[in-house]
């Protein structure tokens, strides 16, 4: 678990046996299914790759705030939280925590997209060896309708913004994922964030618009 923390994109089979110098068999087997059904962990392989690069990924609210915040700390402050809400750990667990959200949220936001009864298959993008610019898409959402959601997770505390430089960004993602997809396939940008969405210029980049309400709707 503390090794699966390290990454937020998780771990391959492989690479979990290489790292804890543990033999790649039944008994490593045993313990990754018990974390799956216990839902602890999910598995998906990173969009593009094949299934010998499936991924364990840890999503466990619990265990991710007791391994960022309480694990190896030896005394904490009573009064952490109402002193610490601008503290850069506190605002990066805040980012890590809404992707993890949307991550165990998947049925939710199929419906809020309306694709609740389309077979789709979720996974992640994360930034290749050869991609000197770092590409990494947060969540996508491949759908048998040969439509395939490049979802951006923004936790903000407001409405989110989409400024010049992130709408370059945005549009340098969607062409680099169109290239890599059938050309029958639609890339559609869709935004995940807190509250909504800023209208202005460059608003229109995104396709879709999720909020927070949407993913805890039954």
């Amino acid at each position: 678990m503390r090794l699966l923390y390290t990454r937020n994109a998780g771990f391959t089979r492989r690479e979990i046996s290489e790292r804890l110098s543990i033999t790649d068999g039944g008994r490593l087997s045993s313990h990754l299914n018990a974390l799956l059904a216990s839902d602890f962990v999910v598995k998906y392989v990173p969009f593009g790759l094949g299934k010998r690069h499936e991924h364990y990924k840890l999503v466990d609210p619990f265990c991710l705030f007791f391994l960022h915040f309480i694990d190896g700390k030896e005394k904490l402050d009573e009064h952490f939280w109402q002193h610490g809400t601008s503290l850069q750990p506190i605002t990066v667990w805040r980012g890590l925590a809404f992707e993890n959200v949307c991550f165990n949220h998947v049925r939710q936001i199929k419906n809020a997209l309306g694709i609740a009864g389309v077979i789709t298959e979720t996974s992640a993008w994360s930034k290749r060896q050869d991609d000197e610019a770092g590409l990494q898409i947060d969540l996508l959402i491949s759908r048998n309708d040969n439509v395939v959601n490049m979802c951006e997770l923004k936790f903000y505390s407001g409405d989110f913004a989409v400024d010049k430089e992130y709408y370059k960004v945005l549009l340098r993602r969607q062409e680099t994922l169109a290239g890599a997809v059938s050309a029958k396939t639609a890339v559609r940008s869709t935004l995940i964030t807190t509250f909504g969405l800023m209208q202005n210029e460059y608003s229109s980049a995104f396709t879709n618009v999720i909020t927070l309400d949407d993913l805890f709707v039954d």
